[in-house]
């Protein structure tokens, strides 16, 4: 009775340590004040993308000019901290870790911790702000994306293509993207 007890001692603790570094992020959590503890394995953007470690990302290009305003290179001991130059654009890398960063007052943010392209050193990414200048390709769409697609879609459903049920599915999905 007592080894029984005992794996279901086990059994219960990896499942609650398994839970825990199991945490997901999202946008709308950090919107409301919420600063969540602890390690995290996903994110999910404004956008509705789910980010999780080991994803790989596209780095788009600057914003301001010739270098990156919201990822930067190195980690501040080996290696200075610098923002990223335009040299890296169009490169993925890949996610190796979430942190939240800010205040109640000032409001919390999402910064990722991707693999640099030498390997030597690492990124530090502010994911919303990267993505919405651009900085960062989204898995998403952006509005003006979503807009011409629904506009397809419509022609599409003008000249009978397709049905009404699914033009109206088109548009539930793409209605998250458009502002």
């Amino acid at each position: 009775m007592k080894t029984a007890s005992y794996f279901l001692g086990i059994g219960l603790s990896l499942l609650i340590s398994m839970a825990a570094l199991s945490q997901q992020i999202t946008y709308s959590d950090l919107q409301k004040g919420l600063k969540p503890k602890g390690e995290f394995t996903s994110y999910i953007s404004k956008d509705g993308a789910v980010y999780n470690i080991g994803d790989r990302i596209k780095i788009g290009v600057p914003s301001a000019g010739q270098t990156f305003s919201f990822i930067t290179e190195g980690d501040g001991f080996i290696l200075a901290i610098t923002q990223l130059t335009a040299a890296s654009s169009g490169q993925e890398t890949e996610i190796k870790r979430f942190s939240v960063f800010g205040t109640k007052r000032s409001g919390f943010f999402v910064s990722v911790r991707s693999k640099g392209i030498t390997g030597l050193s690492n990124y530090s990414i502010q994911l919303e702000n990267a993505i919405e200048t651009g900085e960062v390709i989204s898995f998403g769409m952006t509005s003006d994306e979503a807009l011409t697609a629904l506009k397809k879609a419509k022609d599409k459903l003008d000249l009978g293509l397709i049905t009404p049920e699914e033009y109206a599915a088109k548009k539930a999905e793409l209605a998250r993207y458009i502002k």
